[in-house]
């Protein structure tokens, strides 16, 4: 096996920074915590292979500190000296069907929440959430593999892409993604299967994988249904060590399938319902969420909640044999009513309200994941490297994250920003170096002096005056 230079790449990048750099320094404590050197990634190393894989993985998760987002621009920064590897040698690490990332990310999580436990900073009357939602993950180009026509319900029409399904967990203060699967929509056009002309489809990459390989498991999701899949990543949680008490979900994804399963294995569901044509048992009638609303309206069970600003209904049912909760809320007296749905029969209309609100945290991750770690970003037309981008980006918002939770930043955004100041301020430090050498010598030839008695004064002047010592000091750590 490759001998590993995951501690002593860390420590190069550590030793660009002085002690004022605490975000990145908490956050490199992050890294090494996250030990990825004994992760097993389960690959045989390539016999011309000169690099550790999980080195290679590192390099790949330290691009938001080095304010890169591909590995064209790392090969071509002046970070490269960390691990002089070549493009293709990142590409190769991507493109590999053998590589689990599932394993990888939940083995990191699971290193994440230690740190967690270890700090205490868990609010233990507040519930552990998972939630599952899905998101639009667009491309641009057809011959990408796998890709197709989607229907976005954001923008209301088809788009390039894939849709993403994501798993996450709520651990009471903070959001930590967990797991996805990728979709496709074939569409009800028989001539245009996936939104494409056959010719389409035909010119896309096509990739032969080994039927064990853990890529062609992702590929096999692809077609199956989001309710199947979502159960099968909250199993894989649970299997995973994941403890929650709740599962949350918007109206598309609540059914009596998925209501059954989370039953089953001891949680509770809280999600929100449409007003549509489902019927529930109502005082031995079965009866339409609207025909409810509308008797307990005349029973007067209708009443102001002052603490949510909400007007609000809420009664116990029958959906198919399973006894649920409806809570009905709505703004104002004109206003539509929206309805929650709960497995949980105990909880109060102001409680169900409070853990459904969990539920956007989901909505925050996409965003702050797509716009800083690029999720769905990559362009590449292999299936694997599609994965491995994704899971890549994941592992890198969990980590940043946890930061912010550790240095109580207030948003990821502002932790982010101040990261990548940071790192610019050095970039710019290790550019001055050249500069200011260049300048000392300069100075040296112009007074006729020695370049070492020129360091030796500004060195010896009080510290309180020597600015230009420090900033000397920052970029000569820039540039070691």
């Amino acid at each position: 096996m490759l001998p590993s230079k995951y501690n002593e790449i860390l420590g190069e990048f550590n030793d660009l920074l002085t002690s004022g750099e605490k975000v990145v320094f908490k956050t490199l404590q992050i890294y090494r915590t996250i030990e990825l050197d004994k992760i097993k990634i389960k690959v045989p190393e390539a016999p011309q292979g000169v690099h550790n894989k999980s080195d290679i993985l590192l390099l790949m998760l330290l691009y938001p500190l080095f304010c890169l987002s591909n590995v064209y621009q790392y090969s071509t920064s002046s970070y490269k000296g960390l691990l002089d590897a070549s493009k293709n040698t990142f590409y190769r690490f991507k493109n590999n069907s053998l590589i689990s990332w599932r394993s990888i990310l939940y083995r990191v999580v699971g290193k994440l929440n230690s740190q967690i436990n270890e700090h205490g900073i868990e609010d233990i009357e507040s519930p552990r959430c998972l939630i599952i939602d899905d998101t639009d993950l667009a491309k641009t180009g057809k011959h990408m593999e796998h890709t197709g026509m989607i229907w976005s319900h954001t923008i209301q029409r088809s788009i390039l892409g894939f849709k993403g399904l994501f798993l996450g967990l709520w651990d009471s203060k903070s959001f930590m993604a967990l797991d996805f699967s990728l979709h496709k929509e074939k569409g009800k056009n028989s001539k245009k299967p996936f939104g494409l002309k056959k010719k389409e489809i035909k010119l896309q990459y096509h990739k032969k994988r080994a039927q064990e390989s853990a890529c062609c498991k992702r590929e096999g999701e692809l077609l199956v249904n989001k309710i199947d899949n979502a159960i099968s990543l909250i199993r894989r949680a649970r299997a995973n060590g994941v403890s929650f008490e709740y599962v949350l979900m918007d109206s598309w994804f609540v059914c009596e399938k998925i209501i059954r399963f989370v039953i089953g294995i001891g949680s509770h569901i809280v999600g929100m319902v449409k007003m549509g044509k489902t019927n529930y048992l109502y005082n031995g009638r079965r009866r339409s969420a609207k025909m409810i609303v509308g008797s307990l309206k005349k029973e007067g069970k209708v009443r102001m909640l002052k603490r949510l600003h909400m007007y609000t209904a809420e009664t116990v049912v029958d959906l198919k044999g399973v006894p649920v909760k409806l809570f009905f809320f709505k703004n104002t007296q004109r206003g539509k009513w929206n309805v929650l749905l709960s497995t949980n029969t105990r909880l109060c209309a102001t409680k169900a309200y409070e853990i459904y609100s969990i539920r956007w945290s989901i909505e925050v991750y996409f965003k702050e994941a797509k716009k800083y770690f690029g999720l769905g970003k990559s362009q590449s037309r292999d299936f694997n490297a599609q994965i491995a981008d994704i899971s890549i980006s994941m592992i890198q918002y969990n980590i940043f994250s946890l930061a912010k939770r550790f240095t109580s930043y207030e948003t990821l955004g502002a932790l982010f920003n101040e990261t990548k100041d940071t790192m610019l301020e050095l970039t710019i430090c290790k550019r001055l170096w050249g500069f200011i050498l260049e300048l000392l010598a300069m100075l040296a030839d112009i007074f006729d002096v020695d370049m070492e008695e020129v360091m030796s004064k500004i060195i010896e002047l009080p510290e309180q005056e020597n600015r230009f010592l420090k900033l000397m000091q920052k970029s000569a750590l820039a540039a070691a």
